[in-house]
């Protein structure tokens, strides 16, 4: 299971003013509801635009389906998805800000990128939504990490066996990359997670950076009843990395975030129903993008993200 994913930084953003009346002002007020169609064109990226977002104080909010995000209410409306396992559940397991976009990587389908519609003007509030999605092929794998490769977005993929072995195939490749000129997730090679231990067959897992500047990935042997674990750090890619202890791995993760007061946040978010959690937190311009989830620990139920104007606490 992923180290950072259930650290209490999370949790410092959770506990957020409750906003109830702009929740309940948006769902009345239909004009900032709107969501228009954009299309994409030779002037912009390839890829696939879904809809142009008009931000405003109330928050869009956004769950994640099948064919893509779904306009809802507020999370409390959202689709009742069973609870996954959350290597196996539908949910944004990373966000990054690249080249004036947030870029989310979104488990089991693919990239899900927002950038403004006149780049040049800073105030604006309006935003593209694109989808950049595998198409049915990242279904049965799970998105371990997302990191910048080559300067770009990337997200490994790898077989996830420790609640449930589905018989995935194994991957040819297992690291795939946004580019700007693709409408499809690109493979990617990375030289030292194609450096197996002896034995195998192996795939990388999950791959970060640690405080000492250097890239730490955990490795796992399929397809064989005993499985065994390896870790390796490096500090180029694309390199063969060293072969280091448990205690090193784990040592790896120490200092990697830093738990902000409530009182230090610039901003402040819609409250969320019980047992909803809000796991990441971007800023685009003007605008505040949040993800968020329904848990119950360690699977995932309905999940998405929210966009809204950025507006000081006590607003």
């Amino acid at each position: 299971m992923k180290f950072l994913r259930f650290l209490p930084v999370l949790l410092a953003f959770f506990l957020i003013t409750n906003c109830s009346k702009r929740e309940e002002q948006a769902v009345a007020d239909a004009e900032e509801w709107q969501v228009y169609p954009g299309p994409s064109g030779p002037s912009g990226p390839a890829w696939h635009a879904l809809a142009l977002l008009k931000t405003g104080d109330n928050p869009l909010w956004f769950e994640l389906g099948s064919e893509g995000p779904l306009l809802v209410g507020s999370p409390a409306s959202a689709a009742l998805a069973p609870y996954t396992p959350w290597p196996h559940a539908r949910y944004i397991s990373g966000m990054q800000e690249w080249e004036g976009f947030v870029v989310m990587a979104v488990n089991r389908d693919g990239f899900l990128v927002l950038g403004s519609e006149n780049p040049a003007e800073e105030e604006t509030a309006d935003l593209m939504m694109y989808r950049v999605a595998g198409n049915g092929f990242w279904e049965p794998y799970t998105a371990g990490s997302f990191f910048i490769w080559d300067d770009k977005p990337a997200i490994l993929l790898y077989r996830n066996d420790f609640f449930s072995d589905e018989g995935a195939p194994p991957l040819a490749n297992q690291v795939f990359v946004l580019d700007r000129q693709s409408s499809v997730p690109l493979a990617a090679r990375v030289n030292a997670l194609e450096s197996f231990p002896p034995g195998g067959p192996w795939e990388a897992e999950v791959l970060h950076r640690g405080p000492d500047g250097l890239w730490y990935y955990r490795m796992r042997e399929k397809d064989k009843p005993q499985r065994a674990t390896a870790f390796f750090r490096t500090g180029d890619l694309s390199k063969e990395g060293e072969r280091i202890s448990d205690d090193e791995w784990r040592n790896s993760f120490s200092g990697a975030a830093d738990i902000p007061e409530e009182g230090d946040l610039p901003f402040r978010l819609p409250a969320l129903p019980e047992d909803f959690v809000y796991t990441g937190i971007a800023q685009l311009g003007e605008v505040l993008v949040a993800t968020w989830e329904e848990q119950q620990l360690p699977a995932v139920g309905a999940a998405g993200f929210m966009v809204v104007r950025n507006y000081p606490p006590g607003d």
